[in-house]
């Protein structure tokens, strides 16, 4: 990796979504009806007739929260190909693999214990036992980031490139660990999208009609926010599609950081970048008719250190660009602790060493639990967690960057 220029600070443009109008959700408000017409069309928007819904929802056997878990998994199983089909040449192999986001050897298993990692993803009992306030659970690492979002096929010859014991970060491998993050994402929306419509269908079965209202209205108003993510990363998976295809790296732009150690952190994950590491809001989301910034991250370690590979389509002095540049206005020995809170910020595909995470203090451990809720309904997303600078999370420092 070598240094190239780096564009300064001042030279990023305004992004159109810091001054367009927020989108507005007064028209698409549910409207429940406890007394409606049989044959009138049910006021959840389903489609259905009042009297095949809502009209006898109250009479149905409830159905609990680990049956809604089980049909969470079930959903998160269904699998397909995510590389582009191209009339019938390269055509997919008849396996849909367990593909893993952060490869295994090399990867997760240099910070596992006892081929163990932690996860910030809860099971349901977790959330009940504690309250809303789950720890990180142990998780193998045959199961750690893996998603059937490829066939065994494509998978291997992808992200054979970046999948070895040592890596040439260039700008075709900073493309793949973008990519991979792309397919990944859309994969997780698309479940989440099946798994909010099945339980449209299902939650507030056996309900009296006022937590039916509150529960079709919370899951409408969730649905909601689910499309909109999808209609994003689709956008951007496309134009990620087409590169690939082209094999072209045109608009493709990419920050890696190298660490002088193994940090005790590895992630995969895009995400819509709000704000930048010194606090400044680069995007506002919810906004109308504007296209945001995505950007991609990957943490894994390779030949004993740990590299953070950061990428993008679109404009070089838009919010992703912002974004990276914001970690060199950072001492190199605090690089390290600002990328772990950002990844704690924006990705639940994020996996820990089970020895760091127990020798956190607690306070430590509170503040990055609760930046695992951040821009959920729990918890509004805030400049002020970008810019904790009193958490000493890692000893890393930096010892190369290069953009590209």
């Amino acid at each position: 990796m070598q240094d190239k220029p780096k564009k300064k600070l001042e030279e990023m443009v305004r992004h159109q979504s810091l001054v367009a109008p927020r989108i507005s959700l007064t028209h698409r408000r549910l409207n429940p009806l406890e007394k409606m017409g049989r044959n009138e069309r049910c006021w959840c928007l389903s489609g259905k007739k009042f009297k095949h819904c809502h009209l006898i929802r109250e009479t149905l056997e409830p159905i609990n929260a680990f049956e809604q878990e089980q049909r969470m998994f079930a959903e998160l199983r269904e699998g397909y190909c995510s590389l582009p089909k191209t009339d019938g040449e390269n055509p997919c192999s008849s396996t849909i693999t367990k593909a893993h986001t952060i490869q295994k050897r090399g990867g997760l298993d240099t910070i596992a214990e006892s081929n163990h990692v932690l996860t910030v993803k809860p099971l349901m009992k977790d959330l009940i036992q504690s309250s809303g306030n789950p720890k990180p659970r142990k998780i193998g690492l045959n199961n750690a980031s893996v998603f059937p979002g490829f066939c065994s096929k494509h998978d291997s010859e992808t992200f054979k490139p970046i999948e070895g014991k040592s890596l040439n970060l260039d700008t075709q491998s900073a493309f793949l660990f973008s990519y991979r993050a792309v397919a990944y994402e859309r994969f997780s929306k698309e479940a989440e999208g099946r798994f909010i419509a099945i339980m449209k269908e299902v939650a507030d079965r056996g309900q009296p009609f006022w937590k039916q209202a509150a529960m079709q209205s919370l899951l409408y108003d969730v649905s909601f926010g689910v499309d909109l993510g999808k209609r994003e990363i689709n956008r951007v998976k496309e134009s990620f599609d087409r590169l690939l295809l082209d094999d072209s790296y045109e608009g493709f732009h990419y920050f890696a950081i190298r660490f002088d150690q193994v940090l005790p952190v590895v992630a995969c994950c895009a995400f819509q970048p709000e704000f930048d590491l010194t606090g400044v809001r680069l995007q506002q989301l919810g906004q109308d008719k504007v296209e945001l910034d995505n950007i991609t991250i990957t943490v894994t370690p390779f030949e004993g250190n740990t590299i953070a590979v950061l990428g993008w389509i679109g404009p070089e002095n838009g919010p992703a660009r912002s974004l990276s540049n914001s970690f060199l206005s950072i001492e190199k020995a605090r690089i390290a602790d600002a990328l772990i809170r950002l990844l704690f910020i924006h990705s639940d595909n994020i996996f820990l060493n089970p020895t760091w995470w127990d020798d956190l203090p607690e306070r430590n451990k509170v503040a990055l639990s609760n930046m695992t809720r951040s821009g959920t309904l729990a918890r509004e997303r805030t400049a002020s967690e970008y810019t904790n600078t009193s958490l000493q999370l890692s000893s890393a420092a930096a010892i190369e960057t290069v953009t590209g």
